[in-house]
């Protein structure tokens, strides 16, 4: 049987790939972000450290290490739009660490999901006190996606014999508005919610006065960025076409997690 090695296994993802691998009966075991990896019979292995500056070192070091004990295949968690070159933080870090994945000539699988619905959780007090959700988008529409599809995409690209070599774009089933978000928490949860689009300007001082890491404030103000300039827009059905099933939507998650957008 495959013995899959999980780094990242307490995150966004990794929690719920772990319930993945286990209802599936795979043989795996978890690291939670020690450079000491023990790969002595594993085959393949989820590569995913915390967000952070040394991101890059924690992550390059373990797929070094992975060449060098002969894994057969890494399943790398990255992000759209990751490009060595990018101004934005996380997706430069991300960019950084494809480039030493191809680099060490492993197997590997690349996921590149879109925003995370779970983001939305950052402004879940604000909505549940105010009715409102702010956010600087300028109307545009958002393809995002649940974590748990994501989740999904990874543990069978750890599992089976036909994902080797392949990058997946990840995205939710539809582009939607943030007006489409309000509308699905306030159908969630039986009160009103309405989306109020800040400028750039606007929100500047939102991120800055958020208590966040001065890359995460910069990260996330440039992803709206992105999210103004259109591109979050794109649909893909990679969700559906590898694991059988439609992207959940926005309404789902809404409804599942009603209780933190209300008072």
């Amino acid at each position: 049987m495959t013995r899959i090695l999980v780094t990242g296994a307490t995150g966004t993802v990794g929690t719920h790939l772990v319930r993945e691998l286990r209802s599936r009966g795979a043989d795996f075991r978890t690291a939670r972000g020690s450079l000491a990896y023990d790969l002595d019979g594993i085959d393949r292995v989820y590569v995913c450290a915390a967000d952070g500056p040394r991101k890059v070192a924690h992550e390059t070091a373990l797929i070094e290490a992975a060449a060098e004990a002969g894994v057969e295949r890494i399943v790398k968690l990255s992000a759209l739009h990751a490009d060595p070159a990018s101004p934005l933080p996380a997706h430069r870090w991300h960019g950084e660490i494809e480039a030493a994945l191809r680099k060490s000539r492993v197997p590997s699988v690349v996921l590149r999901p879109a925003f995370f619905m779970t983001n939305l959780l950052m402004v879940a007090e604000g909505v549940a006190r105010t009715g409102l959700l702010h956010a600087p988008t300028a109307g545009r529409r958002v393809a995002m996606i649940d974590v748990r599809d994501v989740a999904e995409v990874a543990a069978i690209a750890l599992l089976d014999e036909e994902s080797a070599g392949h990058t997946y774009d990840l995205t939710g089933p539809k582009a939607i508005t943030f007006a489409d978000v309000a509308t699905a928490m306030a159908d969630a949860t039986a009160r009103p919610v309405r989306s109020v689009d800040l400028t750039e300007e606007q929100a500047r001082p939102r991120f800055e006065s958020a208590g966040l890491p001065g890359w995460l404030a910069m990260q996330l103000a440039g992803v709206f960025g992105l999210i103004r300039a259109g591109a979050f827009e794109r649909v893909t059905g990679t969700v559906e076409a590898v694991t059988g099933h439609p992207a959940r939507d926005i309404g789902e998650f809404a409804r599942e997690h009603a209780a933190a957008f209300t008072r």
